[in-house]
């Protein structure tokens, strides 16, 4: 099997589990996609080099933790982490109709950037918990293991995350 076959199942195989890997060990949210694609591209780099690794979730999971390391010591060096890609609009062209309410769109991508932004504003694990369960779907008890606390404190955390942005958000 060549290598981009063999990374292509290798991902098929692990994305979710190295996803939720990544997103528990992170130290904010804006940097999971970043190390999410970091972690893949050294996968990629290791099986074009030769590698061929027996357990594919462990290997995986190898490399991300490595990633993690490796971007958070860099961070520390710099004592600065920038994330390009938060809250920005896509330059990507978008195919509308003609009966496409533009100012609706516009009006619901800005209002997503806020509630990202205030997102980002929370504490760490609250951050987590709530990307975990509201954007991987995970269940409460599932989060509760990755991110290492009781499902009572996850739901504490969650509710007192919803409640912060429900409160800032209803008075528009």
């Amino acid at each position: 099997m060549n290598s981009d076959m063999l990374f292509e199942e290798i991902y098929n195989e692990t994305k979710q589990s190295a996803l939720r890997f990544i997103t528990s060990k992170c130290l904010s949210i804006t940097d999971i996609e970043d190390l999410f694609q970091e972690t893949y591209l050294r996968v990629y780099d290791a099986l074009e080099s030769g590698r061929r690794p027996e357990q594919a979730e462990a290997f995986v999971i190898g490399i991300a933790k490595h990633c993690l390391s490796h971007y958070y010591s860099a961070a520390q060096r710099l004592k600065a982490r920038i994330s390009l890609s938060a809250g920005k609009l896509s330059d990507e062209p978008v195919d509308i109709g003609d009966d496409t309410d533009i100012e609706g769109l516009i009006a619901d991508r800005i209002l997503l950037n806020e509630v990202f932004n205030e997102i980002t504003k929370l504490p760490p694990d609250a951050q987590r918990i709530f990307y975990l369960h509201y954007f991987l779907e995970l269940s409460l008890p599932d989060t509760a293991a990755l991110v290492g606390l009781s499902e009572g404190q996850v739901r504490q955390k969650l509710y007192k995350a919803v409640r912060q942005l429900r409160r800032k958000y209803r008075r528009r």
